[in-house]
């Protein structure tokens, strides 16, 4: 669901700007303030798993696919705010490394999938499972909150679209998306049980509230393991799944096409990507397979590495800041 340039008017992507700009300087804040070790640890992961998996397209009917937003799975694994961050930064990687989204796009398409999706969906995940309770409050709130993440998603964009000009058919265009992501949704909410599932069967302690964080200096070693082994998945999912992701149109782009609000032809990027539409440069016959599901996958692998860099070291700068302010109050 990743909005291209043009597509919102100037009003629009100027608004969403301010708005996923406030917004992402208010979630910064919050992992300043709330997280420590285990954050830092486990952000770079929980980002490279979302990008890896946002490279793999399912089919949900005939002609269109989905694919993950994972804004619900990175708020139950790290909280609404540091949930928010981590999908940041997977879309500013996304702009910039591989042309997937627009620039004058990337506030609404944050406003879209980290704050509507983070931390909307973590409102709607925190009281179903404070109300069942245990793992199966975990398991069906987050499946819960997946699902509607996604229409929730999907009818900010027909706001934000209608707000830009194209108000005449907002109603059945705000329809359309709503049927479409309504499929796309279940994708994101089984796909989100899986992981939450497997999480709870092999390591709870990662799920978001399980542990104290003050207890966590003394334990750091311990995150060090499911992060590297998250980072180990997700490269897999981004080499060996991902060139073989379904090739229809997305939601966006169906709806799109059928409304007619897609550009008729691509217009010339504002900021040109070293690796568009996910190919890598690699030499033909490359690994013996397809050159361009070789240079998918190569891709895939880079993006993911870069995802993890980046979004952990945003966790470095912005986590543990009672522990950094303390060490600033002790040394003056």
């Amino acid at each position: 669901m990743h909005i291209p340039d043009v597509l919102l008017g100037g009003g629009a992507a100027a608004a969403t700007a301010a708005l996923g700009a406030a917004g992402l300087g208010w979630a910064l804040r919050r992992v300043d303030e709330r997280h420590g070790p285990r954050t830092t640890s486990l952000m770079g992961m929980t980002a490279a798993f979302v990008f890896a998996a946002q490279m793999v397209n399912f089919p949900v009917g005939p002609g269109v696919s989905g694919h993950l937003l994972g804004g619900v799975l990175a708020a139950v694994l790290l909280g609404p705010w540091a949930g928010a961050v981590v999908i940041a930064a997977v879309l500013i990687v996304q702009c910039f490394l591989f042309q997937d989204g627009g620039v004058t796009a990337l506030g609404a398409n944050f406003v879209n999938m980290g704050l509507v999706g983070s931390v909307g969906g973590y409102a709607i995940y925190g009281p179903i499972r404070r109300a069942l309770g245990g793992r199966r409050g975990i398991l069906i709130g987050s499946m819960v909150a997946a699902w509607f993440s996604v229409l929730l998603a999907a009818g900010a964009f027909s706001i934000e679209l209608g707000a830009g000009g194209r108000r005449e058919d907002f109603f059945r265009i705000l329809s359309w998306m709503a049927l479409v992501h309504a499929g796309i949704g279940v994708g994101e909410a089984l796909i989100t049980g899986l992981v939450v599932r497997f999480v709870l069967l092999t390591r709870p302690e990662l799920i978001e509230g399980g542990t104290n964080e003050d207890e966590l200096p003394r334990r750091m070693p311990g995150w060090l393991s499911p992060a590297v082994a998250g980072l180990g998945i997700a490269l897999a999912v981004a080499a060996f799944a991902s060139p073989f992701a379904a090739e229809s149109p997305d939601g966006l782009e169906y709806v799109g096409s059928m409304f007619g609000f897609l550009p008729d032809e691509e217009a010339p990027p504002l900021v040109r990507s070293p690796m568009p539409d996910y190919q890598a440069p690699v030499p033909a016959g490359f690994g013996g397979i397809d050159q361009v599901k070789a240079a998918t996958a190569a891709a895939g692998v880079v993006g993911t590495l870069v995802v993890f860099g980046f979004a952990w070291a945003m966790a470095r700068v912005f986590s543990a800041g009672d522990a950094k302010r303390g060490a600033w109050a002790d040394a003056a």
